[in-house]
């Protein structure tokens, strides 16, 4: 809800104004007005997580944590180059999944081959978005790489990082 639905719902309503010409925000000018909305829900999400007891509750916090980080990285970046946030989205993804099929103790994503065929998936689906996004023209092929990189690498690093605070 807070990291997803509450930024489209802002990203719809500047396009619903006129204030940008598609969903996608191909002007990297005009980003960084929804990528603060996105960290405001953050701050939402991390204080509703923390607020809670739930099993998993620093595991979740962390994961907040990284998505905001990440998001106050692609912000960094995008004021000076237009970086593909639909590819290093979709690799954190990938990289998130990766991480807790490594390191999270229990069932949450199986050790066996139902694992890795997500994790394979998941891979497929990157290089896909990777593909798409440059077929399309909304990204050089360095823009998708890197958000394909930034998106694969930094969450896995920034969660090992963490996983002696989070009990992991």
């Amino acid at each position: 809800m807070f990291l997803s639905v509450v930024p489209l719902v802002y990203v719809g309503g500047m396009r619903l104004q006129g204030r940008i010409a598609s969903l996608e925000i191909r002007d990297r000018t005009k980003r960084t007005e929804p990528f603060l909305v996105a960290l405001g829900a953050n701050g939402a999400a991390l204080a509703v997580v923390l607020g809670i007891d739930v099993a998993g509750r620093g595991l979740l916090a962390a994961l907040v944590a990284c998505h905001a980080l990440n998001t106050t990285l692609l912000v960094l970046i995008t004021t000076r180059w237009k970086i593909s946030v639909h590819c290093a989205s979709v690799a954190g993804a990938v990289s998130t999944l990766a991480f807790v099929h490594r390191h999270v103790p229990g069932r949450v994503l199986d050790a066996g081959p139902a694992g890795a065929a997500v994790l394979a998936g998941g891979a497929g689906l990157t290089g896909l978005v990777l593909w798409a996004r440059v077929r399309s023209r909304a990204h050089t092929p360095a823009q998708a790489a890197a958000g394909t990189g930034m998106g694969l690498v930094a969450p896995y690093l920034e969660l090992v990082a963490l996983s002696g605070a989070i009990g992991v």
